[in-house]
């Protein structure tokens, strides 16, 4: 093998390299899968309430209010806008399975919440959820949509 022959080989051996190294960089600078999507599992709030345990959340709009239920502990209720939070002591929910329905009955705040196994969208962001939820107050009842996080 002449001159020619060695320098072409070489060439061709550093045309690969620079191919692999470029398919490297482009690799490494391509985004996550997880940039893809708009739910950040870091800053997600669905999520970190799973970190906290709660077992199940729900959002409602009009006002403004989110529910959450952690098993054996209590159960957030926060309406207007955040404006109001409550931390009720966590009670048994009754259950009526054949009507796919669940209701935690709390006689001291006069609420009672009611889990339905019927699929919501969020009127705000259109997000889709498994059940939907109705909180009944003295003076007001709340709807809107959750899910099990557990």
């Amino acid at each position: 093998m002449g001159y020619l022959g060695r320098s072409m080989r070489k060439l061709t051996s550093l045309l690969a390299l620079v191919v692999l190294l470029t398919a490297c960089d482009q690799a490494a600078h391509a985004p996550a899968p997880q940039d893809t999507i708009n739910e950040d599992p870091i800053t997600d709030v669905w999520h970190k309430a799973k970190l906290r345990g709660v077992a199940f959340r729900a959002i409602g709009q009009e006002p403004g209010w989110l529910l959450e239920i952690t098993n054996g502990v209590d159960i957030l209720l926060v309406t207007d806008y955040g404006e109001t939070r409550t931390s009720m002591p966590y009670v048994e929910p009754v259950v009526f399975q054949a009507e796919r329905r669940t209701q935690f009955v709390l006689d001291a705040y006069s609420t009672v919440v009611e889990i339905r196994g019927e699929p919501c969208q969020d009127v705000m962001s259109g997000e889709e959820f498994e059940v939907t939820v109705t909180i009944q107050q003295t003076d007001r009842e709340l709807q809107g949509c959750g899910r099990a996080l557990f």
